[in-house]
């Protein structure tokens, strides 16, 4: 029988702190960006997620990154406001 490996990554570190106001508590995290509090925890430890689950909390990040001041500073867009293609590119880390 033939396993299948899932393809893993990490949310950056770095950025996770900007990111923490829009979680919200335990009873928020899923409505706000569509993650489990149990999922929450491995990101704020450096840990590995399911890709598929991060695609969709970037999603989330990049649709609300607006209400982010500092993502602001970190990624300016030209026009104003979040560069949400730089965002997008630095918030996942390989984990291959």
């Amino acid at each position: 029988m033939k396993q299948v490996t899932q393809r893993m990554c990490i949310v950056n570190p770095a950025l996770v702190p900007d990111i923490a106001p829009l979680v919200g508590g335990q009873s928020d995290i899923m409505t706000n960006i569509g993650i489990s509090w149990n999922t929450w925890t491995k990101i704020t430890g450096g840990q590995p997620v399911r890709y598929s689950l991060a695609e969709r909390l970037k999603a989330r990040i990049i649709a609300n990154a607006g209400e982010l001041e500092t993502l602001g500073r970190k990624f300016p867009a030209t026009c104003g406001g979040v560069d949400h293609e730089a965002l997008g590119n630095a918030l996942l880390i390989s984990n291959s």
